[in-house]
């Protein structure tokens, strides 16, 4: 029986480039590492999104907390999935009205993303990050890591960031555009 991991990541649309991917052993839920994910991906690539999108897992009074900050401090809009609902479970329209004065941030949340604009920004999720754990997985065997350990698996979901990365940039500049770089 092989080792099983658990993956972590931030992806940048629409080239889908990866900004951060950390390997967790299976059990681990994400909830402590929103922030984290976010500011590694800053770090990476320089970059603070105007957007993120975060999954189920996530959603926390931490995290939410600090999508506060950041939205105050960096301008970072989030959109954080407050439930999980089964594959055929249609989402339910936004209640009109204000949202009651008593409600938690996980219930706000909730509530942001059933409006028009959090559905639409939420549904970029299937389009833009999706895709790259798939082709991680598929074109590039992720599914199975070859080094064991922390530290093996660690550098070996890093070496096919940094690959996926390489067949992104070089998908669309191509040799001519490369060649306009390195000179």
């Amino acid at each position: 029986m092989g080792q099983r991991v658990h993956l972590r990541g931030a992806v940048r649309g629409p080239w889908q480039s990866i900004g951060r991917l950390s390997p967790t052993p299976p059990p681990v839920r994400d909830l402590p590492y929103g922030r984290v994910v976010l500011d590694q991906s800053a770090a990476n690539t320089g970059i603070h999104a105007r957007q993120a999108l975060l999954d189920a897992g996530y959603c926390s009074e931490a995290n939410l907390q600090a999508a506060a900050e950041r939205k105050e401090e960096h301008g970072t809009d989030t959109f954080m999935a407050a439930g999980r609902l089964s594959h055929d479970e249609r989402v339910s329209p936004a209640p009109h009205g204000s949202i009651p004065a008593d409600a938690t941030a996980c219930e706000r949340t909730a509530r942001k993303l059933h409006t028009t604009p959090g559905r639409a920004a939420y549904a970029q999720r299937k389009a833009i990050v999706e895709p790259v754990f798939g082709q991680v997985m598929t074109c590039q065997d992720g599914h199975r890591l070859l080094l064991r350990g922390k530290a093996g698996a660690r550098g070996e979901w890093r070496l096919l960031a940094a690959c996926h990365n390489l067949r992104k940039i070089f998908g669309r500049v191509g040799t001519t555009g490369l060649a306009a770089v390195r000179a």
